[in-house]
């Protein structure tokens, strides 16, 4: 949980993309079965610059 609003607040509130990127990148690796792992992949892709 906390590793996935670290990335909702580099994302949001710091404007920092590339941190949120890496936040959201280490709930995919180390927490793949987590509740946000849907969401944390869709803000990945969308910080990447994927169409959604």
């Amino acid at each position: 949980d906390a590793m996935f609003y670290s990335g909702e607040l580099y994302e949001r509130e710091l404007k920092d993309p590339a941190k949120a990127m890496a936040s959201y990148e280490k709930v995919l690796l180390n927490f793949p079965g987590s509740t946000f792992s849907v969401e944390a992949r869709k803000r990945y892709r969308r910080l990447r610059g994927d169409k959604l």
